[in-house]
């Protein structure tokens, strides 16, 4: 999936996300609009984010807190188009993403 004919991971080896809104929803959850640049190609995506929770953490003592987010694209929007559609277009962004204070 890193090579040239997919996510071309050596010459494009970062995603980026940029939100431009947030909105509730429910408890400890959010819908986050933004830009995603995947591939080299910028498209709107929409992600889920459900808050995991915060504490102290044992090994290092920084206060850290939690978040799950996924969403899904089509990767062919993102010119990741090899084997559509042999291969399926749909793909689901699963992130796990924790912050320390500092």
């Amino acid at each position: 999936m890193k090579g040239p004919d997919w996510f071309d991971a050596a010459k494009y080896p970062v995603m980026n996300f940029t939100s431009t809104k947030v909105s509730p929803a429910g408890a400890g959850q959010a819908v986050v609009v933004g830009n995603l640049t995947l591939h080299g190609v910028t498209q709107p995506a929409t992600l889920n984010v459900k808050f995991n929770g915060a504490a102290i953490n044992p090994l290092d003592r920084a206060y850290t807190v939690g978040f799950a987010v996924s969403g899904d694209i089509r990767r062919s929007a993102f010119g990741v188009s090899a084997y559509v559609p042999m291969v399926g277009d749909d793909v689901t962004l699963i992130i796990s993403a924790a912050f320390e204070a500092k």
